[in-house]
């Protein structure tokens, strides 16, 4: 009997391994591996293995151990793998980097596109964040617990979100920590100052922006970074999680967002349809017009649905300068926004 109730033991705890093992190859980066975690583990069981042969038990116990011995130490062989895939990443992204900071003369239109798009669409040339971790922790000091964060790359860091909360009368706070240029592998050491610190209510995630940028992009490892990202963020904080879709219209995006869309379901997150906003001809209104739905405190009402698409549906020139809309004195401008 105790030596079924080891094995069953055994059983339950080996379970984990096979499925840490299928992730880790996915993912093809040791990012989120420990070494010394899996070494250690490896040496229970050698233990074990030990206890069972000094004794001279060769029964079906020591068969299941050796199973577990198994798995365990294929990680190690992932994990050294997966150091060459991020080895390999890097070279790239140093060679990117170098390639893009000598080609200074290449024009640059600013004007034929949103500018939260454009710059969706730039490749990353500085240094992931640093600069702008030292601007949030001095505004992490003046900030109210229980708000609202937005938190993602390009897309998210353009959003004016001073001048759209006043447009939209939305009294909750809201807080911008997104990053520029920064790309999923290289979100979690930001966690803290952009997240952790402020105690959220609700928190808006969007990523993938940059990465969709590499044409070689995996989404199957993308999507294994980005359930990693939701599961720290889950066990971290308390906050109700939104997952917001890459906006492009590329093959690649609607690929990630297809898996986003599934992965919300899966986490417990809530996905937000953002279809429409580059068709819109104010990209950047339309899609705070479509998150802000969310950001209330209380449940959405028939006031708030009829209130949807209440500013996008009306005229520019409509809408009183009172204060609510930023628009500069004397300028007329007649430009209707998307109608859907």
């Amino acid at each position: 009997m105790a030596e079924l109730l080891e094995s069953t033991m055994l059983i339950c705890f080996g379970l984990s391994w096979p499925m840490n093992l299928a992730k880790n190859i996915k993912a093809k980066s040791a990012r989120n591996m420990s070494l010394q975690f899996i070494l250690l583990i490896i040496t229970g069981y050698i233990a074990g293995i030990s206890a069972k042969l000094y004794n001279h038990r060769f029964n079906y116990v020591l068969v299941v151990y050796l199973l577990n011995l198994v798995v365990v130490s294929a990680n190690v062989v992932v994990y050294f793998i997966n150091r060459r895939y991020d080895r390999r990443a890097q070279e790239a992204n140093a060679a990117l980097k170098s390639q893009l900071s000598g080609n200074t003369n290449s024009p640059v239109n600013v004007t034929e596109e949103p500018t939260h798009i454009s710059a969706a669409r730039k490749p990353s040339i500085h240094n992931q964040g640093d600069d702008e971790m030292e601007t949030y922790r001095e505004l992490n000091s003046i900030t109210e617990a229980g708000g609202v964060v937005l938190f993602g790359s390009n897309t998210f860091a353009s959003l004016p979100v001073g001048e759209l909360t006043q447009a939209f009368r939305i009294t909750e706070p809201i807080y911008n920590r997104s990053i520029k240029d920064i790309r999923i592998e290289h979100i979690e050491s930001y966690l803290k100052v952009c997240l952790y610190d402020l105690n959220p209510r609700k928190i808006f995630v969007n990523m993938g922006d940059v990465d969709i940028l590499d044409e070689n992009v995996d989404v199957d490892s993308f999507i294994s970074k980005y359930e990693w990202l939701l599961y720290m963020i889950h066990t971290k904080t308390q906050a109700s999680i939104y997952i917001v879709p890459v906006i492009s219209d590329s093959q690649t995006a609607y690929k990630i967002n297809e898996r986003l869309k599934a992965l919300a379901t899966q986490t417990g997150c809530k996905y937000i349809d953002v279809s429409g906003v580059l068709e819109a001809k104010r990209p950047t209104l339309r899609l705070f017009e479509l998150l802000k739905v969310h950001m209330r405190n209380h449940p959405i009402n028939f006031a708030d649905a009829m209130e949807v698409g209440n500013l996008s549906n009306r005229k520019i020139e409509d809408v009183p300068n009172d204060g609510q809309f930023s628009a500069e004195p004397g300028l007329k401008r007649k430009a209707a926004y998307a109608k859907h």
